[in-house]
């Protein structure tokens, strides 16, 4: 049995070794022909001088690949590899459209070549210049003080496909203003070509990407605020108005016209403890500042606070029986009253009702009014009109 194992292990090797010799004879002196298949190989465009004469371009722009079978000797297909591969094409009698580019490729006389087709379909579009205006577009914390943008020029030269220069609405050249340092600033801003909604336009030529622009920023003036009262022949200096000056922002020429703010008209009969009222800022000129609070300064010693309860109010004219607790009271009302002299008040003083005939029943809006047999210099309910 070792024996006959011996023996057959011997045979293999000499089996083994014929197998190597008859393929070294194959390879070396047969070297049969095999194929084989090279994918996505680039093309190259040779006729692009012709097409940029004819202001044509490859749109949409891609990769132009093609497969190609290659036949030959076996050794000399171990030699080469896609980069030894190079495949050209051109187009003939280029149009905007749709065209043919047909292929052909260098190779070996040892190698021949087949091609899984002999074109590609590419689509040309006409390269169109164009000048679009160049439109700032203003970012940054300071942006509503800006006065001025001078840009270096107002319109750039773009080409590119058709296509694409018809979605061009304008150029957007964004001006940062994060910082105010002085009354001017000068940066370089980028210029994007963007479409009607903001959004940028690629694959389009600027012939100048970066331009110079001069931000001029608004000049700002202190002003002192004028209470103006509906009855002028009341005096204003028994009032006080906080703040008593704002910062107005503006054209140097249209500042140097305005000394002071007014507030809108106000009756001095609702000003209470206090009242928030409007400023008539000219349309030439903005401020932060929107709204003052006028007060009478001897208000806060002639100032009398009640306090009264839902079910303190009386409802007059119910012929419909509307529950008090229908409509929408707070629970606490407030009540301030301004007296001529320093008397005292008591609730018993001041009684509240609502008039249910006197109201919108439309819109359920209800007036809390008030009787009394004392004369007041003024008298505010909190809150004047509920709604059911």
């Amino acid at each position: 049995m070792r024996n006959n194992m011996k023996r057959n292990t011997r045979i293999k090797l000499i089996a083994l070794f014929t197998a190597i010799v008859l393929w070294m004879y194959v390879m070396a002196v047969v070297d049969p022909e095999d194929t084989k298949l090279f994918e996505n190989v680039p093309v190259t465009v040779t006729n692009t001088d012709e097409l940029q004469g004819d202001d044509l371009v490859v749109y949409p722009q891609s990769d132009l690949v093609t497969d190609i079978y290659i036949t030959g000797k076996l050794s000399d297909l171990q030699k080469i590899s896609e980069e030894d591969i190079h495949i050209s094409g051109s187009i003939n009698n280029p149009i905007e459209g749709q065209n043919y580019l047909y292929l052909k490729v260098n190779t070996t006389k040892q190698l021949s070549y087949e091609f899984k087709t002999d074109f590609i379909v590419v689509k040309l579009e006409k390269l169109i210049h164009k000048e679009v205006d160049i439109n700032p577009d203003i970012v940054g914390e300071y942006k509503y003080d800006v006065d001025t943008v001078t840009l270096l020029q107002s319109t750039v030269n773009i080409s590119a496909p058709r296509v694409l220069v018809e979605q061009v609405d304008h150029i957007k050249a964004t001006i940062d203003v994060n910082t105010k340092e002085n009354n001017k600033l000068t940066q370089r801003v980028k210029l994007v070509p963007v479409n009607a909604k903001g959004d940028e336009v690629s694959g389009v030529n600027l012939e100048v990407k970066n331009i110079s622009a001069e931000v001029t920023f608004l000049e700002e003036k202190k002003v002192p605020i004028n209470i103006q009262l509906e009855n002028n022949s009341e005096d204003v200096t028994a009032y006080e108005v906080n703040p008593s000056t704002i910062t107005i922002k503006g054209k140097k020429d249209d500042l140097e016209k305005i000394t002071y703010i007014n507030t809108s008209k106000i009756d001095s009969k609702t000003i209470g403890s206090s009242k928030t009222v409007d400023l008539v800022i000219p349309k030439d000129v903005t401020s932060d500042e929107k709204s003052v609070v006028i007060k009478s300064k001897d208000q806060e010693s002639s100032v009398q606070r009640l306090i009264y309860k839902k079910d303190e109010v009386e409802l007059v004219n119910n012929s419909k029986n509307v529950n008090i607790n229908d409509l929408n009271i707070p629970d606490n009302i407030n009540v301030e009253v301004q007296l001529d002299n320093n008397t005292s008040l008591s609730k018993s003083d001041i009684s509240l009702y609502i008039d249910l005939d006197a109201n919108n029943d439309e819109v359920k809006e209800y007036t809390i009014k008030y009787k009394s047999n004392i004369t007041f210099k003024n008298i505010k309910i909190i809150p004047s009109v509920i709604n059911k």
